[in-house]
């Protein structure tokens, strides 16, 4: 019993699927725990005691007020708001005929993306003075999760003649305008950090990407907000695994089902075979050999070949046969009835 080729392909595919996606499940749900365990730390003299202890946490929870360690950013839309980061790009909305649904669909092009960013550090959410402790950020475009402030949005329609229009119409791609976009982590912001803290050798404490297999998190959002978020994706690679992994089930179940329906229907055709090659022995006393078949010479033929109708050979000799051709004419063999 044998499972066809499109089948196999199938299955393997779903548990091949299935399996990716459990690993991305586990690995969602690792990084979940170590945030669970991580300690929770508030940006204060208490750090620099724990640090001097520890020389470095490997991964934390933090939470702080933004301050650039610097000279701060200007927006360029509204210059008395300062940041540390600054991202601004030009957006093309357009419509494009989707010749499937014969309908138009809207399409995004990002024309022009600019991020900008300065060093900042994260203070204690009270401010205690001038003497405050704080923790320099590294990298902080390479964190995930980073929510910045939209301070300034504005589209311009596209202003097309009645021939560009005609054209982009018969091109099949409608510019409907562009989308300018400005966006700003402000001075002040409340942000909760996840990575690894360290003491260096200058003295300044500061949050860094932690080890492998930790999440380097800088979002505006709560602790809580932030976990909820990522056992939501956990949950949803779990979903995925248990749908992908019960499709090859059912993929697999299926093509067993098909694979035991044709063994079972070539073994009742061989037994019918069997069956008119007795009842043909019984009935004659003696076999001429014009009768026998000409590959084995010691059954009787009893089995005719389509579409050529060559009765030359018996059932079991024509299933060892190496190609699907005729022995005689060397006609493409469609299928064999049984000779009556």
């Amino acid at each position: 019993m044998e499972l066809s080729a499109v089948d196999a392909v199938c299955a393997g595919c779903s548990f091949a699927l299935a399996g990716v996606l459990y690993y991305c499940y586990r690995q969602q749900q690792a990084a979940v725990r170590r945030m669970q365990t991580a300690p929770k730390l508030q940006v204060g003299a208490e750090l620099r005691t724990l640090l001097e202890a520890s020389e470095e946490l490997s991964y934390v929870v933090l939470q702080g007020r933004v301050e650039a360690a610097g000279t701060p950013l200007c927006s360029q839309n509204h210059p008395h708001l300062l940041a540390v980061i600054q991202k601004t790009q030009m957006v093309e909305h357009c419509l494009v005929w989707n010749s499937l649904t014969k309908s138009w669909t809207e399409f995004v092009r990002v024309l022009f993306q600019s991020v900008k960013s300065v060093p900042f550090q994260l203070h204690p959410l009270e401010d205690g003075g001038d003497d405050d402790e704080s923790v320099l950020v590294c990298d902080p475009l390479s964190a995930t999760g980073l929510t910045l402030e939209a301070v300034y949005e504005r589209f311009h329609p596209a202003s097309l003649s009645l021939g560009e229009l005609m054209g982009h119409y018969l091109s099949g791609e409608k510019p409907t305008g562009l989308l300018e976009t400005e966006e700003i982590l402000p001075l002040g912001a409340v942000m909760t950090g996840l990575g690894k803290l360290v003491l260096n050798k200058d003295g300044i404490i500061a949050l860094q990407p932690p080890p492998k297999g930790c999440k380097y998190i800088l979002s505006c959002e709560g602790y809580e907000d932030i976990l909820k978020e990522q056992q939501s994706v956990a949950s949803l690679w779990g979903v995925g695994t248990l749908l992908c992994g019960a499709l090859g089930a059912i993929v697999l179940c299926i093509a067993l089902y098909r694979a035991y329906q044709r063994h079972k229907q070539k073994n009742g055709r061989q037994e019918h075979f069997d069956e008119v090659q007795t009842d043909s022995s019984l009935s004659d006393g003696e076999t001429s050999s014009e009768r026998l078949c000409i590959i084995c010479i010691s059954r009787l033929r009893d089995c005719v070949i389509l579409p050529c109708g060559h009765v030359c050979c018996c059932f079991l000799c024509y299933q060892t046969l190496p190609t699907q051709l005729c022995p005689i004419c060397r006609c493409l063999i469609q299928r064999v009835v049984p000779l009556y």
